[in-house]
């Protein structure tokens, strides 16, 4: 099976590079971090990637603008808060020559209805964005609330994805985002708080992917010519703490530091195509790493000369628009290989494969997409090198030893609705399929030789339905209403729905 794929990849890449450069169509994106295709499917308001989130700034008066300047203001914005149509204004806006800024308030309530229990999450927040220029830019999103009704079933919800406080009657949760950066036609440097998916996809990416807690890191990109250097370096938290000290109350908090460092260079033979390739490694209980820091060099020999305490991934490949905004990509994730037993069914060749097509017609936008994980490919050794982010998996979120079809349909209706729904289905082997697998433990004694073969274990097949509908029904309201459908042995249910005031 390894050597099909392995000719497949090849000849698809090479088919699609032929007729990339045929033809001149939308042009490619300009930074490693920003996708042209992400899954519309979410079952939150608050789920949305803030390096995604771009603000729309309105037009506004010199100096500082506010709904409490005046009585006639105060009442156009109270009536503005009930109508539909589009925003005019926020809460908070300031304008001074190059300078914008506005601050925005938020509110929402959102409710999940599963198989025999409810909960519900009530909440609050702001949105900072400011720009000087179109060079200079800020962001800073804060939210805070709480989960009510079904605890036990809320503890299990995907905006738990870090820290949260758990009381009789409540579970108290909070976030962060944010980003100070500066972005130029050659190049970007920004240092914030936020999470990234690396390349297309909508199934979730198999290299680095954004359904995780948001963490701190600063990025730098360059570009000349064909050619954009990227690299990354962030903070990563452990999935657990050491217990090295007498006192268990100071090792309940004694998490080790945890780090990831990514680069990538993407190579644009025309403007409808991108090569690209680059290393994730994660390492920690040490300090910030220097090797780290060069993204002109190689990190998987860096990494052996740190003596292989570390989690090095190579990944590679290609996005290519043809006629018709036709985008093709695939991309290919290499954990770790022996030269020697490439082809053979060795428990270490770990990889994954992914690759789809996403078309817009004049209804929707479709998009297919297939995605293969060997076993074991995330899975390492060390609490502080497993690629994990405060206990969710930074790699393919289905899974190692798993095969995924997914369709996806985004069907706009007029500018203030869109109908998403996504089809999938999954063949799942039970061996090797967790991140959390330290294979130390596993392969004990037989590193060297032990095997794992595609779909081994409890063999599980997966069919699941996902459907929302995103309305902007007021001028600063949103209603999200969702189903969510799952069957392995038997069919769960999920209906969701929020709403979100955004002044």
């Amino acid at each position: 099976m390894m050597r099909k794929i392995c000719k497949c990849s090849v000849s698809l890449g090479l088919i699609l590079l032929c007729l990339g450069c045929s033809f001149g169509h939308a042009q490619m994106t300009g930074s490693a971090f920003q996708y042209q295709l992400h899954s519309q499917l979410r079952h939150s308001l608050l789920d949305e990637n803030p390096y995604a989130y771009e603000h729309d700034y309105l037009p506004q008066q010199e100096g500082l603008s506010h709904p409490l300047a005046s009585f006639t203001i105060f009442r156009d914005s109270l009536i503005e808060a009930f109508l539909p149509g589009a925003a005019k204004q926020n809460f908070l806006s300031y304008r001074y020559g190059p300078l914008a800024a506005d601050i925005n308030v938020l509110a929402g309530f959102e409710a999940d209805f599963r198989d025999e229990t409810d909960y519900s999450f009530l909440y609050k927040g702001w949105r900072l964005s400011a720009r000087i220029a179109e060079n200079l830019r800020l962001s800073t999103h804060w939210y805070n609330g709480a989960f009510l009704g079904d605890l036990d079933a809320a503890d299990d919800d995907p905006l738990i994805d870090g820290y949260s406080n758990r009381t009789k009657d409540q579970i108290q949760l909070d976030n962060l985002s944010g980003e100070i950066g500066y972005y130029h036609d050659l190049g970007t440097l920004a240092i914030g708080r936020g999470r990234f998916q690396i390349g297309n996809t909508i199934s979730g990416s198999i290299i680095l992917n954004d359904k995780v807690n948001d963490y701190g890191y600063f990025l730098v990109e360059g570009q000349i010519g064909a050619f954009r250097l990227s690299m990354l370096h962030a903070s990563l938290k452990a999935d657990s703490t050491y217990s090295i000290h007498d006192n268990e109350y100071i090792d309940v908090r004694n998490y080790p530091q945890k780090y990831i460092a990514l680069h990538q260079l993407s190579f644009y033979p025309c403007e409808n195509t991108e090569l690209f390739a680059g290393e994730t490694v994660v390492y920690g209980n040490r300090s910030l790493d220097l090797n780290y820091l060069l993204p002109n060099s190689f990190w998987r020999a860096v990494e052996h000369n740190l003596w292989d305490r570390d989690n090095v991934m190579i990944y590679m490949g290609i996005n290519q628009i043809i006629p018709s905004d036709l985008l093709l990509y695939a991309q290919f994730a290499l954990d770790e290989f022996s030269y020697s037993k490439f082809f053979t069914s060795w428990w270490g060749n770990k990889y994954a494969i992914q690759g789809g097509l996403s078309i817009p017609t004049d209804i929707a936008r479709f998009s297919l997409e297939a995605t293969a994980v060997r076993p074991f490919t995330y899975a390492h050794f060390l609490n502080h090198t497993m690629y994990s982010h405060d206990g969710r998996p930074l790699g393919y979120a289905q899974g190692s030893n798993v095969l995924d079809i997914s369709l996806e349909a985004n069907v706009p209706w007029r500018k203030y609705c869109e109908w998403n729904t996504q089809l999938s289905w999954r063949k799942r082997g039970s061996y090797g399929n967790n991140w959390q697998d330290n294979y130390h433990d596993i392969f004990a004694g037989m590193i060297n030789d032990a095997s794992a073969h595609w779909f081994e274990g409890d063999l599980s097949h997966e069919y699941q339905i996902s459907s929302n509908v995103h309305i902007l029904f007021l001028a600063h309201h949103k209603l999200l209403l969702g189903l969510d459908s799952l069957k392995q042995d038997d069919w769960q249910h999920h209906l969701f729905a929020g709403w979100q005031f955004d002044f």
